[in-house]
């Protein structure tokens, strides 16, 4: 009897599996030591991410006038693949004031 061996996902392809499964907006998902790294349009897609997914969310400067944000959550709610999902926005620019309890302010 010949048995096929499924090769385990990478965490781009388990990220994109969520995505699709969750209909979430993104520009590129990438693997990068066992996470997936999404990145999206703008602050909106990264609050799309926030609310199927949960998490905590970053921000820093990245140059002038611009800010990352960065939503830290996982595939399964707090069990599976790290995913890091960013998003550039200018530093004028607001995020939505259902997202602020998942902020934190990352040390330097």
């Amino acid at each position: 009897m010949h048995t096929t061996r499924l090769r385990p996902l990478t965490p781009a392809q388990q990220a994109e599996v969520f995505a699709e499964w969750n209909d979430l907006p993104h520009a590129r998902i990438t693997s990068h030591h066992d996470a997936a790294h999404i990145f999206t349009a703008s602050l909106t897609e990264l609050e799309a991410w926030y609310l199927a997914a949960g998490g905590t969310i970053t921000h820093q400067p990245a140059g002038d006038g611009v800010t990352k944000w960065t939503l830290t959550t996982t595939v399964n709610h707090g069990t599976g693949t790290p995913l890091y999902v960013h998003a550039l926005a200018l530093d004028t620019d607001l995020i939505d004031d259902y997202c602020r309890p998942a902020i934190t302010h990352p040390t330097a």
